[in-house]
């Protein structure tokens, strides 16, 4: 536990913040509760709690991440506790620091968005309800049932799944004989009224505001189907892989638990697990089938495999445990398992190492400083983060976080409709964040882009950033066209789309029409027809496009 809270803080303290930790955290400072919870498309306990450290504790990367710093070890805390009670001795401590070290755990644990509180507060559920069950203390099922209430108010489709499923395993549990009515009926009620009426009411509103992110209906499931298998088997299983380190032994150590019977006993008696296991492969499957968007343009995220790691913990907790009692076990065997647990502790913190020590996200507090120190203050600064058509192309979120206005930094997908910001005056300078920089999907590459881009030279790279600066007398909007068409020719039509549209609006703008039309008939000749198609259907969903 000790080990777990350091690395926690630790890499609260580095990380930068994501894009969507500064759009989690900018509305904290609010003193309007309506302006905290509707910030983001989730429920509002998360961001409320957010909000009240903020106001307490003042603004900062532990203060503002305190609720998932917090949450993270009080999860370390209750599968310390949930262990023990299990009565897995030593081969729990094992477990515990297995999943203190893990990256995804490090990682998502000091991450200010819904992930840590919701699986603490399915933590602290599966204790109390163990805890009634057990001795029948009033004391616990009001934490349980409190928690229950809680669970929809952080976050929708793990906690939806896990409620579920433990309202389904406890009356299992009846017909076969191992628990009373007495012991199950208060849970049941504990876990299926919140959802019914908090949990869907709420997954109702927050699906207004979603784009239609799930659509339900058996045809478009049908048709989905085969698509959402591909993207499990070519994308989801490679994503685990990276997710939980040294990938082959982590899945030899899940065929050894599953395999060993006494191992495999021990784990299917233990019914908390089925709940844990179910919340995320429900969101997984969810995703993959009743997700209308493709992979490509909404890619599956590291840390919806977060909640994996309850299950993941309990599984080597069960090997561990009849590793460490021998029963039925050959000694070889026995050995040759206990190397394999090592080697599965040891192969991942390189990976946590990584996680504490190295930037996750770019690092926008860097990148303000040089602008503010190092770019004159009438600057005109053209931030991009190129990617491929249908991707999410982030806008710059440095100001007003980390700098003042001085000098300008305008995101070249926010110019095409808003040239007018464009200041009159002064050099113009490009910053490109290479993070998405090549074709496919955005990766979190650490490389910054680098290529020779006519009329500008690299003044800088900084991280995965890199600073153009003008070589010639590329000033005011005459500077932008002449930037933007430059580096949209140097991107090519997949990445630098985005930069012919804006020339294109600017030399509309003034008067220059023919001109800017040729741009745009120039664009779709060198895309292809595969690439200008998804061009046009950005175009038309974003409003990017100067012309009809």
């Amino acid at each position: 536990m000790l080990v777990g809270a350091v690395l926690n803080v630790v890499a609260a303290i580095n990380q930068p913040y994501s894009y969507d930790e500064v759009q989690q955290v900018t509305p904290y400072g609010s003193n309007s509760v309506v302006e905290i919870t509707t910030a983001t498309r989730q429920p509002p306990l998360d961001p409320l709690l957010g909000a009240l450290a903020e106001h307490l504790f003042g603004v900062g990367q532990i203060q503002d991440r305190l609720v998932p710093l917090l949450a993270g070890i009080g999860t370390l805390i209750l599968t310390s506790v949930l262990l023990r009670r299990l009565g897995t001795g030593g081969a729990g401590a094992f477990a515990v620091l297995t999943l203190a070290t893990a990256p995804l755990m490090v990682r998502y644990s000091t991450y200010a968005r819904p992930y840590a509180l919701p699986l603490f507060f399915m933590m602290v559920f599966v204790c109390a309800a163990l805890q009634w069950i057990d001795q029948r203390q009033r004391r616990s099922l009001i934490i349980a049932a409190a928690t229950a209430v809680a669970l929809p108010l952080t976050r929708v489709p793990e906690p939806t799944a896990f409620l579920v499923t433990t309202a389904v395993m406890l009356t299992l549990l009846y017909h076969r004989g191992r628990l009373s009515w007495d012991q199950i009926w208060p849970l049941i009620l504990a876990s299926l009224g919140p959802l019914i009426f908090i949990g869907f009411p709420l997954s109702a509103i927050l699906a207004t505001t979603a784009s239609n992110f799930f659509d339900p209906s058996p045809a478009g499931v049908i048709d989905r189907f085969p698509s959402g298998v591909h993207e499990i088997i070519s994308s989801v299983v490679p994503l685990f892989a990276t997710s939980f380190p040294w990938w082959p032994i982590t899945l030899l150590t899940i065929v050894a638990a599953l395999a060993v019977p006494a191992s495999r006993r021990t784990l299917f008696q233990w019914w908390i697990w089925w709940p844990f296991l179910a919340a995320p492969v429900a969101f997984l499957l969810a995703y993959h089938f009743l997700n209308p968007f493709s992979f490509f343009s909404l890619p599956y995220r590291a840390r919806a495999q977060y909640f994996f790691l309850p299950a993941y913990v309990l599984l080597v907790a069960a090997l561990s445990s009849a590793v460490a009692r021998g029963k039925g076990i050959l000694p070889q065997l026995r050995i040759g398992l206990s190397v394999l647990l090592g080697a599965l502790l040891v192969g991942q913190l390189p990976a946590t190492a990584d996680v504490v020590l190295r930037n996750a996200a770019p690092d926008f507090s860097q990148i303000s400083d040089v602008l503010t120190q190092e770019v004159p203050d009438d600057a005109i600064v053209l931030y991009d983060r190129p990617s491929p058509a249908g991707q999410s192309r982030q806008p710059f979120i440095g100001s007003p976080r980390y700098m003042g206005q001085t000098p300008y930094v305008g995101t070249v997908f926010d110019l095409t409709t808003d040239a007018t910001s464009i200041p009159r005056t002064g050099p113009v300078y490009v910053l490109i964040n290479g993070q998405c920089a090549s074709p496919g999907r955005c990766e979190p590459t650490r490389s910054p882009w680098d290529e020779d881009v006519s009329g500008w030279r690299i003044a800088g790279e900084i991280e995965r950033f890199t600073l153009y600066q003008p070589t010639q007398e590329q000033t005011g909007r005459s500077g932008v066209i002449k930037a933007m068409r430059a580096f949209g020719d140097a991107l090519g039509p997949e990445l630098g789309y985005v930069e012919t549209f804006t020339a294109s609006a600017l030399l509309r703008d003034q008067g220059r029409t023919s001109k800017a039309k040729a741009l745009i008939a120039q664009l779709y000749a060198e895309a292809g027809p595969g690439v200008a198609q998804r061009i046009r259907a950005v175009a038309q969903t974003e409003h990017l496009a100067p012309f009809k």
